[in-house]
């Protein structure tokens, strides 16, 4: 069964030509989706009629038009009772994903990730349900994913903030900083290498970092981004020598050893989101708690104010 967005037709005057194509363009819309509605049949009604983009409008008309013309995601169906939902409407699901979960099927994780435990939960109310997540996340990394429910909902939804917390080695001496240092990818045969690094010849990346607390031999810090580079955090912190806890792939391993518990698992996590809801214009704002096996490092430090 499709779901519509509904609107009425205005301003036929000022369009190229008077079609539902050049409507929808005039509106917002991106090519691709508008492409997507043409291939797919009754995405498409105009006053209670199928139609098709060259169907020519007048104002007042009544248009429907298809939010997800697009084939249904078909990840295998998994147990979803862990999903833990911390928002949902008719636009949007906000879950709190936990560390080690990966956030699409890969060829390790292939039925035990966060995408298929959506579409199984989505789909039991629309069985067309296709998967878009807005912000994926490492497997490591834990913290809120905004998952939107239709295309609609996903091409709408712009200036996502976000604030990451993560144990870092060390204390900082600096409350406040921003490290502006361009991040380069290489790749061998075309196949990108999981690790970046910082060169002149990469892409501007821009993170601002806040001490929360230092411990005895880490430190609890809060970051926001400006760019939103692969690995950001990780590479920037590293690069002061002040590496994640746990992460495998930038810190040293004899750092880690001196932590205890041993983290098995980068401590990164995102922590709050807020957005402008395009419907209501209302703020959406949601913040989760620190993981309980955060609280074994953070002793006194009191993680509800927070």
């Amino acid at each position: 069964m499709k779901i519509y967005e509904e609107f009425t037709i205005t301003n036929c005057q000022s369009l190229k030509k008077p079609t539902i194509y050049f409507w929808l363009k005039s509106i917002g819309l991106s090519e691709s989706y508008i492409s997507q509605l043409r291939r797919q049949k009754d995405s498409i009604v105009l006053n209670d009629n199928n139609a098709n983009l060259k169907t020519q409008i007048s104002d007042g008309d009544k248009l429907n038009i298809a939010n997800n013309p697009t084939e249904k995601t078909n990840f295998y169906n998994t147990n979803f009772s862990n999903l833990s939902i911390v928002y949902e409407d008719e636009d949007y699901l906000i879950v709190n994903k936990p560390h080690n979960l990966a956030c699409i099927p890969t060829k390790s994780h292939y039925n035990d990730n966060l995408g298929a435990q959506v579409c199984s939960y989505m789909q039991k109310e629309n069985q067309g349900f296709v998967l878009r997540i807005i912000n994926r996340l490492d497997k490591e990394t834990a913290g809120l994913v905004v998952v939107a429910k239709n295309l609609f909902a996903y091409k709408n939804l712009s200036n996502l903030q976000k604030e990451y917390f993560a144990l870092c080695h060390g204390n900082l001496s600096s409350t406040q900083m921003t490290i502006n240092k361009p991040i380069l990818t290489r790749n061998i045969n075309g196949i990108n290498i999981m690790k970046r690094e910082i060169s002149e010849e990469g892409k501007q990346a821009i993170t601002h970092v806040e001490l929360i607390k230092n411990f005895d031999k880490y430190c609890l810090v809060k970051f926001h981004l400006e760019t939103g580079r692969t690995h950001q955090i990780r590479v920037h912190m590293s690069h002061i020598n002040h590496p994640l806890i746990g992460d495998t792939i930038y810190s040293d391993k004899v750092n880690d050893s001196q932590i205890q518990p041993t983290p098995e698992h980068t401590m990164l996590l995102l922590k709050s989101i807020s957005f402008k809801h395009f419907r209501t214009n209302q703020i959406i704002s949601i913040e989760t708690t620190f993981p309980e096996e955060w609280k074994q490092y953070l002793k006194n430090y009191q993680t509800e104010e927070k």
